[in-house]
């Protein structure tokens, strides 16, 4: 009954002449149906389909058919046969005796426990519970003050009045141009006052008493302070982000030139540098004074900036000045989140891990401050390794904690001779809870500070990054729909011309459109996230691979970093220097372009799930899938060759087998593959051009090639990076060299107080009065020298008597340099010579000595 209806149908429209491609489609889903100007319609075959109504398959696409099955067939015989040879050399193996698992004392829930008593001390409760109490009240009293400006703009809009407000006339007097003119001149008086508190260590320690020198903000190279390092960059990166949009806004104001315009911005980074820096300096100076300046300040600033940021520099709500600019968006932001409280919520969601840090800050000073009070009027009662540790700088402490039992150097120094499969598991939590083949926790390393703030600030930056993408971007993605498809369609007719197309879609938004771009909020949205995914694993595997990287470079292997040359050492420390910046800029770009190519995909993606075919993509799917079946077929056919033709014992030994059919294989297969290079060229070209994409931010790949990776710049400030850490944070110097002055130390503080050497008995810093006999370490020396013969020349004797070039020559590690490697030869010969000369000679003196006697 239905056929018999639109029979009738199909007849009655025939019959009134209006039998078109928007009432009735004969092309079906393998073509499209287009109108021609005298009534009668045409169809475009999709792929390799032909005939009138696009039923009937063409010889290109047989073949390509047919190509594809036997390209199945390939790789089911090539995975088929190694999973049945696998499963047989399991059967042949015999079976092994099972060891018996190692029982531990203590169970995977009695290490949590444990842990967690370990990690959660009182003063880090104390900490973490009052930090989340002072974010809150924070951003409540944000919200106290964004409430009023937010409900005076909905008033103007719903009135049709002009949206802005008015600036108390606080902000006037406390910023000008976005700098703060009340907390810098503070902070740039205590970086004074600490300036002059602090002593100097090597330039003229004569002058003013040793006092006046500039306190370090972060010992980079070391552990010292690393959490709260991180949290102060990882609120600049905030800071910086708002840099970077007025850098990409490119506004000024009073007709600034360019050059002003950025000397402007570098001085609001070093602004932002100048006001953070008293935080820094304070901690890492561990005084009473620079506690107590430090803690009057981060109230102070604290106080600031959530009255700064409630009253004067709102996210969304435009001021008169930016009214006057036409730099608002505000009526976007309305029509797309209402005027609700939806926007409150958005800044307050926003401004969480911000005054987390801030009041991380506010409250992790005053704790060190009374911890440091606690100490000074405690002195009595404390121990004497406490005492002692009360008179040391921070450098000196550092090495009084390397040669602890359980500091990271001495594991690292404990498990130097243990194989992988022997060395301790990790006591943390965490470390026994991640599989090793995904990430192996190590008790016996730890990331420096430098990698611990750098990590937390891009963090961060991501953060920021992904809510601004998200929530500024949406309501523009609406209006920009209809000017990426008059975009897009511009293009694709450059490439697909369709002279049967009149311009007419007839309400079919496929007819007539090559590209149908679909509604972009839900692509858009996707791609934000697989970028940020993206990004993540990237970061993570660069952490891993930086671990790796270091330990190789502990051992003096150069299979992934190259060499460290004497010649470099300049450059070395250049790419140190700009290890940081070089980091956070190859990320943001890396964003900025991983993100356009996931929103290309995304919308293609879309595209065929909203309107089931896209014209543009299939064109090029036309002309890709036959040169890629090709090729595909041709690469499994070659393994299934090489491994089971050409190869003995099926490709376990690299050793020839049939080497006559070999010999013909190759003379008929060298002219065939030239075809197959020309694609192979384009595929290189294409994977090199998306692997570059995707591996933007990580700065240990380089997409130029291992011999051209020293001309990559992130490359080498990686290199540098690693080579300086390497040379500075190497576990077994730093051991070696705490031991000697711990030593020396402790034989200092013996001499003002002998009670010392009673109380450290039995300790880590234990001191041995009773030297070992002259003779008996001369004998140790003799037979580790036997032992290790070219340890000889190293020695301050041997050394003394060299120029300064043989000293480089010895002391230089790059194998590959011919001069340097026959220096060194020269140098071991002419030595070896003198001293069997001095040998004979006395051999011979107490010959003729005998023969006298």
């Amino acid at each position: 009954m239905s056929l018999y209806i639109l029979i009738l149908f199909t007849t009655a429209v025939v019959i009134n002449g209006q039998l078109n491609c928007s009432t009735y489609n004969p092309c079906g889903r393998n073509g499209y149906c287009f109108d021609i100007d005298n009534g009668e319609w045409s169809c475009e075959c999709k792929f390799w389909w032909s005939g009138s109504t696009c039923k009937d398959l063409t010889n290109s696409g047989v073949q390509v058919i047919v190509l594809g099955c036997l390209l199945g067939l390939l790789v089911i015989l090539f995975y088929g046969l190694q999973i049945f040879h696998k499963i047989r050399l399991k059967k042949k193996q015999p079976k092994e005796v099972k060891e018996k698992a190692i029982v531990y004392d203590t169970t995977l829930i009695d290490l949590a426990f444990k842990n967690a008593r370990r990690s959660a001390r009182l003063s880090s409760c104390i900490v973490g519970v009052l930090t989340m109490i002072l974010a809150a009240i924070g951003l409540i009293s944000k919200w106290s003050l964004i409430q009023p400006i937010h409900n005076e703009i909905v008033n103007k809009y719903e009135t049709n009045q002009s949206l802005y407000y008015v600036e108390n006339s606080f902000c006037d007097k406390t910023d000008y141009d976005y700098f703060n003119v009340v907390t810098f001149p503070i902070s740039c008086f205590l970086i004074l006052l600490f300036i002059i508190t602090t002593k100097r260590t090597s330039l003229f320690r004569d002058k003013l008493w040793g006092y006046g020198a500039p306190p370090m903000p972060v010992d980079f190279i070391s552990h010292i302070d690393r959490t709260f390092a991180a949290v102060i960059f990882a609120i600049c990166a905030d800071e910086l982000l708002n840099i970077i949009q007025q850098v990409l806004d490119g506004n000024s104001k009073g007709g600034d030139g360019v050059i002003v315009v950025y000397l402007l911005r570098l001085l609001q980074v070093l602004v932002m540098g100048f006001r953070y820096y008293p935080f820094l300096a304070a901690v890492y100076m561990n005084t009473i004074f620079s506690l107590s300046c430090a803690t009057l300040y981060a109230w102070f600033d604290f106080s600031m900036t959530i009255v700064n940021q409630g009253m004067c520099q709102v996210d969304f709500y435009p001021t008169y000045d930016d009214y006057l600019d036409n730099s608002s968006d505000i009526d976007m932001m309305f029509s797309y989140y209402g005027t609700g409280p939806n926007l409150v919520v958005i800044q307050l969601c926003t401004d969480i891990p911000r005054y987390l840090c801030l009041a991380y800050i506010n409250i992790k000073i005053p704790m060190l401050l009374f911890k440091r009070l606690y100490q000074r009027f405690n002195r009595r009662n404390l121990s004497p390794e406490q005492r002692m540790l009360l008179q040391l700088t921070r450098e000196q402490k550092a090495f009084f904690h390397t040669i602890r039992p359980d500091s990271v150097e001495m594991l690292y120094v404990q498990n130097l001779f243990r194989s992988a499969d022997h060395r301790p598991r990790s006591h943390t939590l965490w470390g026994r809870l991640i599989p090793k083949k995904i990430y192996e926790w190590r008790d016996d390393f730890r990331f420096s500070a430098r990698i611990v703030c750098v990590y937390s600030s891009m963090l961060l930056l991501l953060y920021f990054v992904i809510i601004q993408a998200c929530i500024r971007v949406l309501p523009y993605l609406q209006p920009l729909e209809d000017t990426i498809q008059t975009a897009v369609d511009a293009l694709s007719v450059v490439f697909i011309p369709d002279p049967q197309d009149n311009g007419q879609n007839n309400g079919d938004p496929t007819s007539s459109l090559n590209f149908p771009i679909p509604k972009l909020v839900r692509p858009y949205l996707f791609a934000v996230f697989i970028t940020l995914i993206v990004i993540v694993l990237q970061l993570l595997v660069l952490l891993a691979n930086m671990r790796r990287n270091l330990l190789q470079l502990f051992r003096g292997e150069d299979c992934e970093i190259p060499r460290r040359q004497r010649s470099r050492y300049v450059s070395y420390a250049s790419g140190n220097i700009h290890f940081a910046g070089y980091f956070i800029g190859y990320l943001i770009w890396g964003f900025i372009l991983i993100a356009a190519f996931s929103v290309v995909i995304c919308v293609a993606i879309d595209a065929f799930i909203t309107f089931g075919n896209v014209r543009f993509v299939e064109k090029i799917l036309l002309k890709v899938i036959p040169s890629v079946l090709f090729v595909l077929f041709k690469q499994y056919l070659n393994k299934i060759l090489a491994q089971y033709v050409f190869l003995q014992h099926r490709g376990e030994v690299l050793a020839l087998n049939n080497r006559r059919i070999l010999m013909i294989f190759i003379f008929f297969n060298f002219f065939l593959d030239a075809f197959l290079g020309f694609i192979s060229s384009i595929v290189r070209l294409i994977k090199s051009v998306i692997g570059g994409i995707i591996y933007m931010c990580r700065l240990d790949y380089s997409p130029l090639g291992r011999k051209l990776e020293t001309m990559d710049g992130g490359f080498s400030s990686y290199c540098g990076f690693l080579h300086t850490e390497c040379t500075h944070r190497h576990p077994v110097m730093l051991v070696f060299v705490s031991l000697l002055y711990t030593q020396t130390k402790i034989k200092e503080l013996a001499m003002y107080d002998r009670n010392y050497i009673d109380n450290f008995k039995g300790h880590v810093f234990e001191l041995k009065l009773q030297s070992s006999s002259r003779y008996v370490r001369k004998w140790k020396l003799a037979v580790f020298l036997i032992r290790n013969p070219t340890i000889v020349f190293f020695r301050k004797s041997f050394l003394s008597q060299l120029n300064m070039e043989d000293l480089h020559a010895l002391n230089d590690l790059d194998n590959d340099d011919k001069k340097n490697l026959q220096r060194r030869l020269s140098i071991y010969t002419r030595r070896m010579s003198a001293a069997r000369a001095s040998i004979s000679s006395e051999t011979n003196i107490h010959t003729i000595e005998k023969q006298r006697f």
